[in-house]
Formats: structure tokens, sequence, C-alpha cells
């Protein structure tokens, strides 16, 4: 380091500082660094190996016990027996995912064996009857003196055994087209139109019980969006349960609002459900008390609640103090079609 020094009545001294210092300790201080962090990596190598190898040990174990579950469940089906892991890590999130899915797959094949007895019995019932009637049938007619009196009641109960496979069928079809997702028109549709409609195909069952049925309309034109075949049948679905189960000379209502929401409402007259069946009943394969007498596979108002929801919809179960059972249809409210004038000759 230069530096200079003033002197009198001369030019400054000139000067270098020279500071010399041995590298013999930093050498000693780089190779204590070495060595402690030497000594520090297999301290932590070794309590790593002693703390790893035991958890390590217990997850692998933990791991072959879902992967064992797994493989039986595969081979036999649920329920499988599993041990109920509390830890609250990724293994643990693991089991208890698999144990949910394990219940499901139970629920499943639970409601599988369901509707597999249901369906054995329900189609196996009509079939034999129907079979037997119509071989009475062949035998009346092949009479020299047919009985036609006798031929015309067997036709009668023939024909309402095929309309009762004819509603199972379209049970098992509704269900499979919401199982596949079919794709719902989104279109507006006049409630009061499509009630009068579905109100007369059932006339005649009503007529012979005597049950008296009314369109309660006067809210004026009431327009709804959603799927025509499919608002259509949840109706349809509504007033066959109406008339099951309402007593001789009973009555069937069926409202229409408008307001938030466009709505329809089916009120009967029947033994009403009860508070525990009330979303029960919306169940696939369950049917409350009421109906435990009649024929079906308890999915009507499964299948009415899944259209409903896929249209933006809903369908519930009104609580009210009236007699009999309160079902409403709330679907989106659609904007009223103008009509075509007409042309003037």
């Amino acid at each position: 380091m230069p530096f200079s020094t003033p002197t009198p009545g001369g030019s400054p001294e000139r000067w270098v500082l020279i500071v010399r210092k041995p590298l013999d300790t930093v050498t000693a201080a780089v190779s204590t660094v070495r060595r402690a962090f030497l000594y520090a990596a297999l301290a932590a190598l070794a309590i790593t190996l002693l703390l790893g190898i035991p958890l390590s040990a217990t997850l692998v174990r933990r791991l072959r016990r879902l992967h064992h579950a797994a493989l039986q469940l595969a081979a036999d089906g649920p329920p499988v027996a599993l041990p109920a892991d509390r830890r609250r890590d990724e293994v643990g999130d693991l089991a208890r995912a698999f144990d949910v899915m394990q219940r499901r797959l139970q629920q499943q094949e639970e409601a599988r064996r369901a509707f597999v007895s249901t369906a054995s019995h329900e189609l196996r019932t009509p079939l034999a009857s129907l079979d037997g009637m119509l071989e009475l049938l062949h035998e009346d007619l092949g009479d020299a003196d047919p009985d036609l009196s006798d031929a015309r009641s067997l036709l009668e109960r023939a024909r309402t055994q095929s309309r009762r496979l004819a509603r199972l069928a379209a049970d098992l079809l509704d269900l499979s087209r919401l199982d596949a997702q079919v794709h719902l028109r989104s279109e507006p549709v006049e409630l009061g139109e499509l009630s009068r409609a579905v109100l007369a195909e059932f006339e005649l069952g009503t007529e012979e019980r005597g049950i008296i049925s009314t369109l309660d309309d006067s809210a004026g034109r009431v327009w709804a969006c959603g799927d025509p075949g499919g608002i259509a049948r949840i109706v349809r679905i509504l007033l066959d349960n109406a008339v099951r189960v309402s007593p001789q000379g009973g009555e069937i209502t069926v409202e229409l609002r408008n307001g938030g929401q466009a709505s329809v409402t089916v009120r009967d007259e029947g033994p009403g459900v009860a508070s525990e069946e009330r979303e029960v009943i919306f169940e696939r394969f369950q049917r409350g008390r009421a109906a435990a007498g009649s024929a079906g596979f308890g999915l009507g108002l499964a299948i009415g609640r899944e259209l409903a929801e896929r249209m933006g919809g809903e369908l519930v179960l009104e609580r009210t103090e009236l007699a009999g059972a309160t079902f409403t249809l709330r679907l989106p409210v659609a904007t009223a079609q103008e009509e075509e004038p007409l042309a003037v000759v």
C-alpha cells in the first residue's frame, strides 16, 4: 500500500507499506469447517437411517395392506375387511378413499341385487298371467260354441297385464337413458297444453274408478324451459302414482303456477307419505308403504327427480296439512312464444 510523507523544504518522501500474514490459520479454519460438515453429515445420515427405516417399513406395510385389499376386492367383491387408518398422511387419505369406494360399491351391489330380485318378480308375474290368460282364450275360441263373454273378460285382463309390462319396460328404458346421459332438449314448453294431453291419457282409468281429475289453469299460460318429452314423463309419473293410491271416487288436482319458477303440482287424496319416507321414495328401487301392494320397480319418482334436475329444476314433496300427497315440479321460466298472425283471406 503506497503512501507519502511531507518533508520541510523538499519534495515529499514516498513509502510503500507491506503487510504479510501467514495462510496457515486460514487453511486450519477450512479444515475445521470441512471436518465439522463431514461429522454433521454422518450424524444426519445415521439419524435418518435410524428413523427412516422403521418409518419406511411402516409405510410399506400399510401400502401392502391396501394392495392386498384391492386385489381381494377385485376378486371377491365387497366387503373387504381393512383396518381403519386414522393417520393424517397420504397413505391414510388413500385408505379412507378406498373405504369410501368400497361402501359405494357395496351399495351399488345391493341395489343391483334388489333390482334383479324385483325385476324377476315384477316381470315374471305379468308374463305368467298373460301366458295363462292367452292359453285360456285360445281354448275358448277353439270350442265349437265359444263363450264370447268369457273371452272378452280374458282379453281385457290380458291387456291389463300388457299395459303393466309396458310401464315396467318404460321405467327400465328411462333409467338406461339417464345412466347413458342422453342429451335433453331445452326449449319453451307450455305446461297447460302438455298437462291436458297427459290427463287425457288417464281418462279411461279414472272414469272406471270414479276418480275426478281437474286442471287448475287459473294462472293463465305457464311457459317453462325444458325437454317436452321429459316434462311429460314427469307429469305422467306423478299422475300414475296419484291414480294408483287414490281411493274410489277420489279427486286428483293438477295445478299450474307462474312465479320465480314455472310449476306443476299434482295433489291426490291417497294415504300420503310418512315423514321418514319423504326422501327415501326419491331413491332408486325404493317404494313407500302406500305403494307396497302395487306393481313397479320403485323407479318412477327417482327418474322424475333426475329428469327435473337435468333440466335445471326440481321435483319435491310438499309439506301440507291436506290429506294425501302433493308433488310439485318446478322448472326455469321461459319466454312465451309469439303466435304467428292468422292469414285473412
